[in-house]
């Protein structure tokens, strides 16, 4: 994280009060964020995914990456500024340092993840109904390939579990 603070380190500074919104969910980002100081919360339909605390990380990373509208709201949590750099997949494009921080950035959440559904996959290994299905899931979300997609899910929001 050290890395993309160090690449960032001449660029643009945005402060956020708590509870600013920094990125809105299905809106176009160009520009790339990297927390400076403070805590970010990433939020998607109102459920928070995660909170940034750690300087050097970055938001708005996947919509660059996958040139799609972001695919979560992110809110400060206390008052906190970060580095613009306006375009992102210029820097990206541009400076092998910065595309090994992002690729080790993405491993580091990929690994949580897979840890976390591997977690779901042997507690509801042997249970009925739709949290018993984590198996066939897992399994066509590995295998299947890359296309285009969109975002969401038809699975019932209040499910009887």
């Amino acid at each position: 994280m050290d890395d993309l603070l160090a690449v960032t380190e001449g660029a643009p500074r945005r402060s956020l009060a708590p509870d600013e919104v920094l990125l809105v969910a299905g809106d176009r980002v160009g520009a790339l964020f990297v927390l400076v100081s403070g805590s970010l919360r990433i939020a998607r339909a109102g459920t928070t995914i995660a909170t940034l605390v750690e300087p050097g990380a970055c938001v708005g990373e996947m919509s660059l990456l996958l040139d799609t509208p972001a695919t979560a709201d992110v809110i400060s949590v206390t008052p906190a500024v970060v580095a613009v750099v306006e375009d992102g997949a210029a820097l990206l494009a541009s400076d092998a340092r910065v595309a090994l921080a992002f690729a080790r950035q993405l491993a580091a959440r990929l690994q949580g993840m897979t840890t976390y559904l591997v977690d779901l996959r042997r507690q509801y290994a042997d249970h009925e109904g739709g949290l018993g299905m984590v198996d066939v899931v897992l399994d066509r979300l590995a295998q299947a390939p890359r296309a285009a997609t969109r975002l969401g899910s038809e699975r019932d929001p209040e499910p009887e579990y």
